[in-house]
């Protein structure tokens, strides 16, 4: 009877063997030297084919298999900082692909999903904006890069495996200014990786006016009016304004639903008191902010 492999060890044993390889190697010889039969390891290299993390060569009626660039180099177990080193020199070279295969080789293995997106892309993110105050970045570059790691963040939710969604748990993350779309979408993607019913609105703070509140009021009452639970409205600005209106708007929302209904920020310390106003929780920092959901939901389901 042959063994059953999880992706991740399987990927792991043909980047050990290919690491070496630098002439490649056909499917036969990977299977010889990982002890996968070949039936296996074909399936394998196809899916890891499609990932982007080898590449293929038809030398007459035979595969040889090499490793992407920039994946040799990525050490089993995962080590994040070493992601996110990789991840960052990729783009501020402005290598989109090799950014985008670091992250690949790390996503559908045995991980923290959460943690790529907190200890890899938005350490990553806050790095380019460090390097724009600086001065050591125009305001093209910065747009360019700020976008690229959006398609990054799509990467890892186009990625994301649940083990388990979670029964009657809901999320919103909603941005109120423009340095915090990625970290409020980041939160909409750790959510679903967690298993909640999990949405991202964008940046609304164009879209903020005197009646604003009604229509923003009207759609949380389209997606949750009648679910039950524990739904979690998520709010992120650098804007005292937004923050809280935002905050004051969604307040207003409790008890109109079926379900709890809990309001969580993120802020900076200089915007503490009014994110406190009408939140139920401030957190530092994502991970902070999903723990907490976390627990709070243990609590009510």
């Amino acid at each position: 009877m042959y063994r059953r492999y999880t992706l991740d060890e399987v990927k792991r044993k043909i980047v050990d063997v290919l690491q070496g390889a630098s002439t490649g190697l056909s499917g036969i010889e990977l299977a010889d030297r990982t002890d996968i039969n070949r039936m296996t390891i074909t399936k394998y290299l196809d899916v890891l084919h499609a990932m982007g993390l080898v590449k293929k060569k038809k030398t007459g009626n035979v595969n040889v298999w090499f490793l992407e660039t920039g994946i040799a180099d990525i050490e089993f177990p995962i080590n994040y900082v070493q992601v996110q080193q990789k991840l960052i020199s990729a783009i501020l070279a402005g290598e989109e692909e090799l950014a985008r295969r670091i992250l690949l080789s790390v996503l559908n293995s045995d991980i923290d999903q959460v943690r790529v997106l907190t200890d890899v892309v938005l350490p990553a993110v806050n790095t380019v904006g460090e390097l724009y105050s600086r001065g050591r970045l125009d305001k093209t570059e910065r747009s360019f890069l700020l976008n690229l790691m959006m398609e990054i963040i799509d990467l890892v939710k186009f990625n994301v495996r649940v083990s388990e969604q979670k029964a009657n748990a809901y999320t919103l993350a909603v941005a109120g200014s423009d340095d915090k779309v990625h970290v409020a979408k980041s939160a909409a993607v750790a959510f679903s990786a967690l298993g909640w019913d999990s949405l991202y609105i964008g940046d609304v703070e164009d879209q903020i006016d005197p009646f604003f509140d009604i229509d923003f009021q009207r759609y949380i009452s389209r997606v949750w009016g009648s679910k039950h639970g524990l739904m979690v409205i998520c709010i992120f600005s650098s804007g005292e304004g937004s923050l809280r209106f935002l905050s004051s708007t969604a307040k207003a929302m409790k008890g109109r639903l079926r379900g709890e209904l809990r309001i969580a920020a993120i802020a900076t310390p200089e915007l503490q008191a009014a994110a406190e106003e009408n939140s139920d929780h401030v957190a530092k920092d994502l991970l902070s902010l999903v723990q907490w959901a976390e627990r709070q939901y243990s609590i009510t389901k």
